[in-house]
């Protein structure tokens, strides 16, 4: 074989070689193309999930915040009845005290 038959060889096993080379980075370019686009999906719809969960807790936040008015409005309305009940009872004790006065002022007569 000749240098020229040798170096044509040579030369086509290199041409070769850069066809494979650029095969593989064709195919390898695909494969992240694909994983790219397969990550992409997922991001879309976990912003979907995260989108949807935060209208939930944002409904959830109005119910506590109404329910937190409730319960502050309930706690006025006790305070008053207590204040009530205990205006009651003083009034009961200070008749109790007249009763009493009067029932001494019988039974002095």
């Amino acid at each position: 074989m000749s240098i020229k038959e040798a170096g044509m060889r040579f030369i086509g096993s290199i041409e070769n070689e850069f066809v494979r080379i650029g095969a593989d980075q064709m195919e390898m370019g695909q494969q992240l193309t694909e994983r790219i686009n397969g990550v992409a999906d997922r991001v879309k719809t976990l912003d979907g999930k995260v989108t949807v969960l935060d209208a939930k807790v944002t409904t959830m936040q109005a119910s506590i915040d109404e329910l937190q008015a409730r319960q502050a409005t309930m706690q006025t309305s006790i305070d008053g009845l207590q204040a009530g009940q205990a205006s009651m009872q003083q009034t009961q004790t200070e008749m109790m005290h007249i009763l009493v006065a009067i029932q001494r002022k019988l039974d002095l007569n």
